[in-house]
């Protein structure tokens, strides 16, 4: 009498490492089951990951990032397609879905990188591709939702990882660009130190503009006319320094989005407007006295307005 065969009972879940694979659960999931996953994953209460993702949230959008990221990208704990065997096409959808989005990702920090390195971003550029990546990420996580995945990889794991990076990157960079689109100071006019010394009249410029950088415009030696001149100096991220000459009678208007305005005949005004008569003239020369309107503005950065003969 031969005995038959013993079988061994499968193996369970702990012994397969299943419960150790990071997938996404949709048993009592909030919004994504991303929280729940990983506290599954790494036995945790999930509350201690959505508070965590909230905070997160607030710095600078990391937390979104991430949680989006991860949304699209990890595959679900349950609902999943039994084994598909040799059929890979769920995991190279996958795969590709995330290899588009790294390379679309790139591509939008190349584009804002050329604006910023060009010395002129329009005003909505950067809020808007980051509204437009948000709502591709959105659609992304739509996608995952409706396909299956394969397990998780090292490699998807990085590349999960430097997604959410590219995609916090993009996110800062979009608030960044749209609140000084907000300031309505013009990121335009190139980069670096911006050093203007008219010599004339003829040779001022109505409009002195830097995008990031420090300007200084030395007006000291132009003989303004007494019907007035106006001059608009303006430094999206950076110093702005202007000289005027000490004969001149100077209405100032300044703007500044975050930062502050000095001047340096009135040490105690910050963040104001003033009008500076010429010294030690009488009624009667104070109106035949050279005028200049001056507008002046930063988006982030400060104002420094000084008289000539001060620098000297």
């Amino acid at each position: 009498m031969t005995d038959a065969p013993v079988t061994s009972p499968p193996p369970h879940e702990e012994e397969r490492g299943e419960v150790r694979t990071l997938r996404r659960s949709t048993n009592g999931k909030i919004l994504g089951g991303v929280a729940r996953g990983l506290g599954n994953r790494f036995d945790i209460d999930a509350n201690i990951f959505r508070v965590l993702f909230v905070v997160l949230a607030f710095v600078w959008g990391l937390g979104v990032a991430i949680y989006l990221a991860m949304w699209v990208f990890l595959p679900r704990m349950e609902g999943e397609d039994p084994q598909i065997g040799d059929r890979v096409r769920p995991e190279v959808s996958t795969s590709r879905r995330l290899s588009v989005a790294l390379l679309l990702g790139i591509a939008v920090l190349a584009i804002l990188a050329i604006f910023v390195l060009s010395g002129h971003v329009p005003g909505r550029i950067g809020p808007g591709f980051g509204l437009l990546w948000i709502v591709f990420l959105v659609a992304l996580a739509i996608v995952a939702l409706r396909t299956s995945a394969r397990r998780m990889t090292l490699r998807r794991f990085f590349a999960i990882v430097i997604l959410a990076v590219v995609s916090q990157l993009i996110l800062l960079s979009g608030a960044f660009f749209g609140f000084l689109a907000s300031t309505g100071v013009p990121i335009s006019g190139g980069n670096g130190v911006h050093v203007w010394q008219p010599t004339s009249l003829a040779a001022v410029q109505h409009n002195y503009r830097t995008a990031f950088g420090t300007s200084t415009v030395d007006l000291s030696a132009i003989q303004f006319p007494t019907t007035g001149y106006v001059i608009s100096a303006s430094t999206a991220v950076g110093t702005l320094e202007v000289s005027v000459p000490a004969n001149v009678v100077v209405n100032v208007a300044t703007h500044v989005g975050i930062g502050w305005v000095r001047y340096s005949w009135n040490s105690s005004c910050v963040r104001c407007d003033a009008s500076l008569p010429a010294p030690k003239l009488s009624p009667s020369q104070l109106k035949r006295a050279p005028h200049l309107t001056l507008n002046a503005s930063v988006g982030i950065g400060h104002i420094f307005i000084v008289r000539s003969k001060e620098n000297s």
